[in-house]
């Protein structure tokens, strides 16, 4: 995504509520299963911003995470 552009985020879960957080950008949310979860975000730095699932959600939570690359 692009410094100054706004995107949306959609947000899926198939089997359970869970969390998307992204402190960096002030993203914060929950994730309801079957109903798509959208975040608006118009990042105002650059750089590579690490997201992870705020609520235990089972069996593999520890790995539910990524980052999220803003660019110039």
């Amino acid at each position: 995504m692009k410094k100054g552009s706004t995107v949306v985020l959609e947000l899926l879960s198939e089997d359970r509520v869970h969390g998307f957080n992204l402190p960096e950008l002030g993203i914060r949310t929950d994730v309801t299963p079957g109903t798509p979860t959208r975040v608006t975000v118009t990042p105002g730095k650059t750089g590579t911003f690490p997201f992870h699932c705020d609520v235990f959600c089972g069996d593999g939570h520890d790995e539910m995470n990524g980052v999220v690359v803003v660019t110039e």
